[in-house]
C-alpha cells in the first residue's frame, strides 16, 4: 500500500513540474536555433528523467540549450537540433532511445541524465556501436571505465571514485561523527557507493555501524523500522545515497523519531534533482541535520562570474524571461551540461568535420581526448578535460577531480548554499584554475 501512495505521490508531483514547465515554455521535445528553418545536418540527443526526477532533466536541457545557443546552435560550422527524451529512470526505456539513435541519420552524440543504472546498463551497448554519450549528471564509477579499448563515454559530473570519500570524510574528520550507517539504494549507484565508502572509512580507521539496501519507493513505516533498527544498533549518523522520492520518505521517517533518536544525514546529490525540499517544506527541511554532495560552482555565488553572467544571460533569453540564479532548480544539471555542451563545441572546432555524423562522432571523440585549447566553463577552467590514455589513466574520460566537490545545504528558501570552509581544506587541495 505504501509503495502505491509513493508512486501516487511521485506522479502528482510530475504532472505539477511538466505543468509548471510548459507554462515557462519548455513544452516541445526538439529545440534548434529559431531563425534557421533548415534540415539539420546534426541531431544531439538528451536521454534523460523528465518525469520522476524532473527539475533534473529540465536543467540539464536548459545547460545544453545556452551553451549551444552562444555558439548561434552550429557544431564545427553545422546547424545543430536538441531531441529530448524522457526514459523514466528506466534502463529499457533509455536502451530503446539508444536503438532510435543508431537509426537517426543526423544522431551525433547522446547527453545522458542523472540516473547511472541505465547508463550502467548501456555501457557495452554503447561502446560497441560508438555512440558518442556525454554525461552531466550520473555519478556510478563504471560508467566511464570500459572493459575494453572502445570507450565513448566522457563525463563531467561527479565520480563516484571519489564521491564516496569525499561524504565520508564530510561525515568523520569535518562533523565528527564516528558511526555512520549506509543507507543505499539497491541499484548498481548504491553497490558503487557501499564499496568506495567502506574503502574511504577503512581508510580513516572506521566501519560502517550497518548497511542497509532499499528499493525504490520505499514505504515510510519501512524507512522508520531501518532508521530505529540502526539507531538501537548504535549508529550516530546516516550516509544517505538516494534519489528524491526515497531522500523524501526517509527525511520524514527520521523526523518521527523521538528527538533523542533522530541523526544526521549525510548525503549524496541524488535527493536535489527532484522535489525534496518543494515536498519537505522549509520548516522540515530545517529540522534536519542535512547535508550533501556538490561540485565547486554556485550560481548564488557573489560576485557571480562572467562565464555565469553569460550562462544565466543566455538562459534568460531562451526562456524569454528574466532569470535570478535562485529560478534555476536542480542547478547542478544545469551547470555541467553547460559546461560539458561548451566543452563539446570546442572539441567540434578543433578540425573541420564532416557532415556525415559517423564520422564527425569520430574526429569529435579523437578531439574530446586531444582538445588543444581552453575551455572556460562555470566551474573551471578546463585545459585537456579528457584523454585517450584510457588502459593507464583511471580517470581518462573523467572531467572533474576531487578538487572540484565539496559539500552544501538548503538554505531556508531551498536554494544550495555550497559549504565553508571548503572540504578542499582537510585534503590538503589547491582549488586554483
Amino acid at each position: 500500500m505504501n509503495q502505491k501512495i509513493n508512486c501516487r505521490i511521485r506522479l502528482t508531483q510530475s504532472i505539477i513540474i511538466s505543468l509548471f514547465f510548459c507554462a515557462i515554455g519548455w513544452g516541445h521535445h526538439v529545440y534548434a536555433d529559431p531563425t534557421q528553418n533548415k534540415q539539420p545536418v546534426f541531431r544531439i540527443y538528451l536521454d534523460a528523467d523528465q518525469t520522476n526526477s524532473a527539475s533534473s532533466g529540465k536543467s540539464i536541457e536548459l545547460g545544453i540549450r545556452a551553451a549551444l545557443s552562444q555558439s548561434n546552435w552550429t557544431l564545427g560550422g553545422h546547424r545543430v537540433e536538441l531531441v529530448i527524451k524522457d526514459h523514466h529512470g528506466s534502463t529499457q526505456r533509455s536502451r530503446h532511445h539508444l536503438d532510435q539513435f543508431l537509426s537517426d541519420p543526423y544522431a551525433l552524440a547522446v547527453f545522458g541524465g542523472l540516473h547511472s543504472p541505465p547508463l550502467i546498463a548501456a555501457r557495452d551497448y554503447i561502446n560497441n556501436n560508438q555512440i558518442l554519450t556525454l554525461v552531466p549528471w550520473a555519478a556510478a564509477t563504471p560508467i566511464t571505465r570500459s572493459k575494453t579499448s572502445e570507450n565513448w563515454i566522457f563525463r563531467l559530473s561527479i565520480d563516484d571514485s571519489k564521491a564516496g570519500k569525499v561524504i565520508i570524510n564530510e561525515t568523520i574528520q569535518h562533523s565528527g561523527f564516528e558511526r555512520p550507517y549506509l543507507l543505499l539504494e539497491d541499484t548498481g549507484w548504491g553497490k558503487a557507493n557501499k564499496k568506495t565508502m567502506t574503502k574511504a572509512l577503512s581508510k580513516l580507521g572506521y566501519q560502517a555501524a550497518g548497511t542497509h539496501f532499499f528499493q525504490w519507493g520505499i514505504g515510510q513505516h519501512e524507512a522508520r523500522t531501518i532508521l530505529e533498527h540502526a539507531v538501537s544498533n548504535g549508529a550516530d549518523s546516516f550516509v544517505l545515497v538516494a534519489n528524491a522520492p526515497e531522500g523524501i520518505t526517509f527525511a520524514k521517517a527520521m523526523l518521527s523519531l523521538d528527538k533523542t533518536r533522530q541523526r544526521a544525514i549525510r548525503s549524496h546529490w541524488g535527493i536535489t534533482g527532484g522535489t525534496f525540499f518543494q515536498s519537505l517544506g522549509a520548516s522540515t527541511v530545517n529540522q534536519l541535520d542535512l547535508a550533501f554532495i556538490q561540485t565547486r560552482f554556485s550560481l548564488l555565488q557573489t560576485p557571480l562570474s562572467s562565464e555565469g553572467e553569460n550562462a544565466l544571460s543566455a538562459a534568460s533569453i531562451i526562456l524569454n524571461n528574466a532569470l535570478s540564479p535562485t529560478d534555476i532548480k536542480a542547478p547542478t544539471g544545469f551547470i555541467h551540461a553547460y559546461d560539458l555542451t561548451r566543452i563539446l563545441i570546442a572539441a567540434a572546432e578543433q578540425t573541420a568535420i564532416p557532415e556525415d555524423p559517423k564520422q564527425a562522432r569520430q574526429i569529435i571523440k579523437t578531439n574530446l581526448e586531444n582538445l588543444a585549447i581552453t575551455v572556460s566553463g562555470l566551474i573551471k577552467r578546463y585545459k585537456q578535460p579528457f584523454s585517450s590514455d584510457i588502459e593507464t589513466n583511471f580517470d581518462a574520460h573523467e572531467a572533474l577531480g576531487l578538487e572540484d566537490l565539496l559539500m552544501a545545504r538548503f538554505d531556508i528558501h531551498g536554494n544550495i548554499r555550497l559549504s565553508e570552509p571548503s572540504l578542499g581544506k582537510i585534503y590538503g587541495v589547491n582549488h586554483g584554475n
